[in-house]
């Protein structure tokens, strides 16, 4: 359902109007909101934010990550620790920045059958772990308070060499942001 929800997208989160109109009732930064929550779409809602991030950052005055992680998450860092068929190389790629291909077509629907990394990734999609843009079928990390739960995933865990792309990444965002005035 999050590769493509068709005309449900609207339906499945907050979608853009939506968070400008809250952001401006509360005197919350719509620019602040996007960055942490935004990142979501679809080819009938362009841009679909967490509702219950949304809220909890309106409500709180505090952008900040409020991801209520699942089981099943839990059950997928195996996968990822043990590089299960390269995926924890395509994490440290989408850290840095980058979209990567998948192919969703294998994925059998279940929470415990797989046979490739894009199998794996498929399911982060379904999740709302991950983005992804169903024209060029690559996926993402979405927005901010994902990235947060990855680097919160990476220093619980023995990923040194994904803890140090995340502190690198970090840096050359912070240094983009205040050269652009972002």
């Amino acid at each position: 359902m999050m590769e493509d929800p068709l005309e449900l997208a609207p339906y499945v989160g907050f979608v853009d109007g939506e968070v400008k109109s809250l952001c401006k009732q509360y005197s919350r930064s719509y620019e602040e909101c996007r960055r942490w929550y935004d990142g979501y779409s679809f080819e009938y809602a362009e841009k679909v934010y967490n509702p219950h991030s949304v809220v909890r950052a309106i409500s709180s005055g505090k952008f900040d990550t409020y991801w209520n992680q699942t089981e099943t998450y839990e059950a997928l860092k195996i996968y990822i620790t043990m590089n299960f068929d390269g995926l924890r190389d395509s994490i440290i790629k989408l850290l840095a920045g980058e979209r990567l291909s998948i192919n969703t077509k294998t994925f059998r629907n279940d929470m415990t059958t797989f046979q490739s990394a894009d199998d794996v990734m498929t399911l982060l999609v379904h999740l709302g772990y991950w983005g992804y843009c169903h024209s060029t079928e690559e996926v993402l990390i979405p927005n901010q308070e994902i990235m947060r739960e990855y680097y919160n995933a990476v220093t619980a865990s023995d990923w040194d060499v994904i803890a140090r792309a995340f502190v690198v990444t970090e840096k050359h965002w912070r240094t983009t942001r205040e050269k652009f005035s972002l």
